[in-house]
């Protein structure tokens, strides 16, 4: 996920505890002071992606049709041209590298 959906993200999880909360934006409070009144802070965006990475592992351990359209490992003849971009591709491409200990790492701080 990007930033821009990250922002979005967080958007809607403070208009969610304004609503709540029944804190109107002409009441003129900072988003500071909602999650103090809330005692909360901002935790849908780490939620979506712990889920995310375990839902992930648990496609990679089924290996059924899932697991497929994911890797995009087909077995036959390999086609010409440039090779597909996969989701596991743009996974491990997004700041980590190849799965290594850098990848775990990255994958051990999302899950925590």
């Amino acid at each position: 996920m990007n930033n821009t959906l990250n922002k979005k993200i967080e958007a809607a999880e403070m208009w969610f505890i304004r609503r709540i909360l029944k804190v109107s934006w002409k009441d003129k409070k900072t988003n500071d002071e909602v999650l103090y009144i809330a005692n909360t802070g901002r935790s849908l965006y780490s939620t979506i992606r712990r889920r995310q990475m375990k839902f992930t592992g648990h496609i990679y351990r089924a290996r059924g049709i899932e697991h497929l359209a994911m890797t995009g490992k087909i077995n036959g003849k390999k086609s010409r041209g440039r090779q597909r971009t996969t989701y596991v591709d743009t996974r491990q491409s997004k700041h980590l590298g190849k799965p290594g200990a850098a990848y775990k790492k990255a994958v051990h701080e999302v899950l925590l």
